[in-house]
Parts: C-alpha cells; structure tokens; sequence
C-alpha cells in the first residue's frame, strides 16, 4: 500500500471521538486537585503525564468492554506491537467505567515474568490488583479465602456484582495461570459474582489462543479469549484528530479549568487556535519522517510517541503563544523528531 500525505482542506480531519466520552475519561487521575489559579507549566497534569486521552483504537476498547460488561462476556483477548499505547488504553478504560459504572469493581493486574509457575504468587498478584497486602498470608488457601472475601467486601460498597479484570501484558501468562484463574471465575459465579478477564498483550496472545484450540484446551479459550480486538497505534489523519480533539476539550482542573489547548495558548485559543485542526500537519510530519528514514512498512505511530509529540508543542506555548498563531508544519515537524518516534523504529529494526 502506498502511502500518501494528507492535504489539509479548509480545516483539519473531524475527529470521531465523542466529546462526552472523550471529556469523560481524558480527565488526570491521581493528580491532587489544584486551584485554577495556582496551576503553573510545571504542575500541570500534561507536564506530568498525568492524563489519559482518547485515541480512535481506544475508541474500540471501549465498545469491546461495554459490550462485554452488557451481556456478560466472560473473557476478550487484546492484542498490539509494543508500545503502541495498552497501557494507556487500561488506564482510561479504568476511568471510563469509575465514571460510568460505578458498581463495577475494576482490577488491574500487571503480569510478571516467572521461570517457574508459582500459585502462591499469583495469588498475591490478583490480591495486590485487589488492593490487599498481607504479609500474615502464607499458604494458597489463605490467600484465596482473603481474595474472595476482598472482592465481596468491595463489591458489597458498591451494591454490585461484576469485577472486571485488566491483565496487562497477558503473554506472560502461562497455561496453570490461567487455569487458576479459571477456578476464580468459578468460586466468584458460585457466589452470584461475574468476573470479565481482558488479557491485554503482544500479538503472542495469538499464537497462545491458537495452541490452545489445537492443543484441545477450549475452557480456557472459551472462558478468557472470546472476543479479541487488535489495538493498534495512530495510523490517519482522522485518527490523529481524535486525538487532538481531546486536548481541545478536557479541563483541569476539571468542570472549572481550562482546556488543555487554552491553558498553554491563552492568546492563541481566544482567536481561534485548535490542536484538532492540526491534524494533517502532525500526520504528515510522522509521515515524512517514517519517509525520510526509510523505515519498513506503513507508519503506524504508538500512543507514546504520539502524545509526546503533542506535549512537545503544548510545552513550548509560553514561548509561542501569541493571537492569531498558526501552528504549521515546522512547528509539527520539530515536535515529531522530538517525540523519539524514528529513533526507537530504527533501534527496533536493529534488533530484527
């Protein structure tokens, strides 16, 4: 497929992220809530990374969980290259369903890598995602006994009965973890609860599904891998606008503060200035520099680097900021060498 530029017409691509689900979830989490008047450069949340946003792919991950959370899925399969933005994309699932389903108990568990499958650390794994840390607990059923009563206990909180399970880089989990998962997803049913797993991961968690329906391991297929979506980086310029749209849109401090785009272009956002129309510029500045170091393949530009290359421009508006500013393709262009993205392609095909 050849690859091509995208002309700019009067106005950017539209983005296709909603503004209510993108103002929802693009809101910082962790981040102790300051006075509007007391918000520096420096201790805001972007110059902290302190903030989630909406990406078309994100987009996606949301329809999958609401769907599966609506009709009881127990289990979908997520796959991407690395660095193409997952983690970010459970973090903003986390806010999108504290905002919107508040009865919903959500985990999130970081998966290790192990020589050796131990039951008794997976279990304190899924207790620390619970938000339980008990050195008094030693044996397996001790710490399965303290997992169940801890989701009962925060599910009760919050008079529901769903939990909701990110396992983020699910590669690394073997065949006896997921069958000890399978056992939790048993003992939680037996009790009225519904646990839905999302293992988020590389595109490994593909091959892994298909030896496991060759191998005749369907109850872990069926239980854990039904749905599956491949999430996948910024690749058009619509794509980038939705992206852009979020830092026009979300507010911080939230309901009071300026949007993101007009707390660092003041001058600039009162005349007019939108990051979301600046979406064929950023895209073909990656673009080109995907040209330009002659990288393998069509650009698909990860979240990280993506967001980097929108901060770097968001950063510099104390020095750029004046009325009637046009963000053009030298100030995109900067942005994008800035953002690391060649550099970690090159250093990645090195390594092929």
């Amino acid at each position: 497929m050849n690859e091509k530029t995208t002309k700019a017409p009067k106005g950017a691509p539209r983005a296709r992220a909603s503004a209510t689900r993108t103002r929802a979830a693009s809101r910082a989490p962790n981040a102790t809530a300051v006075n509007p008047a007391d918000l520096t450069v420096h201790n805001h949340p972007l110059a902290r990374r302190q903030y989630r946003v909406a990406t078309a792919a994100i987009e996606g991950f949301v329809d999958l969980v609401d769907h599966c959370v609506r009709v009881l899925i127990p289990g979908a399969l997520i796959y991407a290259r690395p660095r193409m933005g997952k983690t970010h994309a459970i973090d903003y699932l986390a806010l999108h369903l504290a905002r919107n389903r508040g009865d919903i108990l959500v985990l999130r568990m970081s998966c290790e890598f192990h020589r050796s499958d131990f039951e008794g650390k997976f279990f304190s794994a899924l207790l620390s995602a619970a938000g339980l840390r008990d050195p008094h607990l030693h044996t397996i059923a001790e710490k399965r006994f303290a997992l169940m009563r801890r989701l009962n206990e925060q599910l009760q909180m919050r008079s529901g009965h769903v939990v909701v399970l990110f396992c983020d880089e699910a590669q690394r989990l073997s065949k006896y973890a997921l069958e000890w998962l399978r056992d939790v997803h048993d003992q939680l049913a037996y009790h009225g609860v519904r646990l839905i797993t999302f293992l988020v991961g590389q595109p490994q968690l593909m091959e892994q599904k298909a030896k496991y329906q060759l191998c005749g391991d369907e109850q872990i297929v069926a239980r854990f891998m039904i749905e599956q979506l491949h999430f996948r980086g910024i690749t058009g310029a619509v794509e980038a606008a939705t992206c852009l749209a979020s830092y026009d849109m979300t507010r911080y401090p939230e309901d009071t503060g300026n949007s993101f785009s007009a707390f660092f272009y003041p001058d600039a956002y009162a005349t007019g200035l939108r990051l979301e129309h600046s979406a064929a510029e950023l895209w073909n500045s990656f673009v080109n520099a995907h040209a330009v170091a002659q990288l393998a393949g069509a650009t698909e530009v990860g979240m990280d680097f993506f967001t980097r290359a929108i901060e770097s421009v968001l950063m510099n508006g104390p020095q750029w900021d004046v009325r009637g500013l046009t963000l053009e393709s030298g100030h995109w262009e900067r942005a994008v060498r800035e953002s690391g993205y060649v550099a970690a392609q090159q250093t990645v095909r090195a390594q092929e």
